[in-house]
């Protein structure tokens, strides 16, 4: 409940289900954990985006497993920007 409060977003993952709970999270960040979905690892739980500083880092609750994790953590930009999505180009 605390990690919840304090957290910079909330995204709840539930079978075929992405919807974000708090805060703003990236489109791509939202597409690879629907990827993985397809990927026929349903997945459960919740993932926290956690201020550090000037970054945002990755946690989650421990029904997701820890390979899921990392492999959000791997497509995970550490500071971005919920406008700057990984497709465009800056000009």
């Amino acid at each position: 409940m605390l990690k919840a409060i304090t957290a910079a977003f909330v995204i709840q993952v539930d079978g075929i289900r992405v919807s974000v709970k708090k805060g703003q999270v990236p489109d791509y960040f939202i597409r690879e954990i629907k990827l993985i979905q397809r990927s026929a690892q349903a997945i459960q739980g919740k993932i926290y985006g956690m201020r550090r500083g000037q970054q945002i880092n990755l946690e989650c609750s421990s029904s997701i497993p820890d390979n899921i994790l990392q492999r959000l953590r791997n497509v995970w930009k550490p500071n971005p920007s919920p406008k700057n999505d990984a497709g465009l180009k800056r000009r």
